[in-house]
């Protein structure tokens, strides 16, 4: 029992890269939680006749993919949703606005042409935003558009914003009105649309958490983005959330909702962390764990994670959701290779281990983390690197995951050492006299 026969199954049930996307998955895997967005969400649109903007923040892996899934599913009857992964559809590392606003009206018009999606189609204004989209891929000199019509431009569209628009051409041409006159094409569009299907339009754009703060502050900063006349919810990196410079921009949406991790340690009254563990949050994430197991019929799943393993595997995960998973997939390899018949202690202190090995800690990281260990606060130092110039510690520290945000009873805002890492802290402490 002790081969990779037996433990395929169990680890084929972890998969931290993918949410909970499908009716089924979401039914016997989801555990709800109090922060949820989506009742927010969903009773914010039902109230609201002119277009709304939304922002979600939260780490990477917290679960807003799967919370924004619950929203698209609970508003589908209601409302026309379209779903865009920017993740997919553009380059990491080559985006703007520009690409997010031309990805939008690319992704309505490949609605828009779909059988029966528009039954009195306006092919006029199909032709306008179609125009307008080679305007803007015609400017880089690498595309020929020559001849194309839909959907084979929507192919060639999707090709030039996956390698994405030429530097050389953002610096070179305004592109500003190029994108106006994208965006009234698609509003065009939006309206005569939204009154032949009776239907609101709702878009959900995924994936921009992901991007460095600055990318993402540059990005946001763009009045364009809340130019589309149609529910848009965007996610943002949940640093760019905490950062000053975003406060003004900030205004310009209906409401910036955050999706906290699940404490596994309590803070005190002045919102500085303790070592006494948060039970309820624990129970919730002992609960994802054990739902799924639930799905294995022919196992006898109490014995597969060990009480102590649970409890270990929860702490160190912090509360985030993608690290759970992650450390129960790591935890059926360890037992493979220790031809282990459960995930017992000894099991999940291996797999902590091996997934601690993600983290690589500088030297100027070590003060910050201690004071906000200690304070529950971020602070606002800076350094200097030689490739990234001046940038504020605790931003660095929240976008990859060595400080993580929570929010106590009263939805007052705290943070601390993601508990991965506590030992590495302990140990530079204990260094310092």
């Amino acid at each position: 029992m002790t081969n990779p026969k037996f433990w395929k199954p169990v680890y084929q049930l972890f998969k931290p890269e993918e949410p909970l996307e499908k009716p089924e998955d979401i039914r016997d895997f989801y555990v709800s939680r109090s922060d949820s967005p989506v009742e927010h969400l969903v009773n914010a649109l039902e109230m609201e006749d002119d277009p709304a903007k939304f922002l979600l923040s939260g780490h990477t892996g917290s679960g807003k993919t799967t919370e924004l899934h619950r929203v698209e599913h609970c508003l589908a009857d209601n409302y026309t949703v379209i779903w865009i992964d920017t993740a997919t559809a553009l380059d990491r590392y080559n985006i703007g606005y520009a690409e997010v606003v031309v990805l939008i009206g690319q992704e309505i018009c490949r609605q828009a042409i779909k059988p029966g999606w528009w039954s009195r189609k306006d092919d006029r204004l199909l032709k306008d935003l179609e125009d307008s989209l080679k305007t803007v891929i015609y400017q880089d000199k690498t595309n020929s558009v020559e001849g194309l019509a839909l959907p084979d431009l929507l192919t060639k569209m999707g090709m030039t914003l996956k390698l994405g628009l030429t530097r050389e051409m953002t610096r070179s041409l305004n592109i500003r009105p190029m994108l106006s006159e994208i965006i009234a094409k698609v509003n065009a569009i939006i309206q005569s649309a939204e009154n032949d299907r009776k239907q609101k339009l709702l878009v959900i754009v995924d994936g921009l958490d992901r991007h460095d703060q600055m990318t993402a502050l540059e990005m946001f900063a763009s009045p364009l983005l809340t130019e589309l006349d149609c529910h848009i919810i965007y996610t943002i990196p949940i640093s760019l959330r905490y950062s000053p410079s975003f406060r003004q921009p900030m205004q310009r949406f209906q409401d910036c909702l955050d999706l906290a991790n699940i404490p596994v340690f309590e803070c005190d009254t002045n919102l500085c962390p303790t070592t006494q563990p948060d039970q309820m949050g624990r129970q919730i994430l002992k609960q994802v764990i054990e739902k799924r197991l639930a799905r294995l019929t022919h196992y006898n799943t109490q014995d597969l994670f060990t009480p102590e393993a649970l409890e270990l595997l929860c702490e160190k995960s912090g509360g985030v959701m993608r690290d759970l998973i992650r450390l129960g997939r790591t935890a059926c390899q360890v037992a493979v290779k220790q031809k282990a018949t459960s995930v017992d202690q000894a099991v999940a202190e291996q797999a902590v281990k091996e997934e601690r090995q993600a983290y690589t800690i500088s030297d100027y990281q070590f003060t910050e983390l201690a004071a906000i260990h200690r304070t529950g606060r971020l602070t606002t130092k800076t350094h200097t690197l030689p490739n990234k110039g001046e940038f504020v510690i605790s931003d660095e520290l929240l976008q990859n995951k060595f400080v993580l945000g929570y929010y106590d009873k009263n939805q007052n805002p705290w943070f601390d050492v993601n508990p991965i890492l506590i030992e590495d802290l302990q140990r530079w402490q204990a260094t310092q006299g």
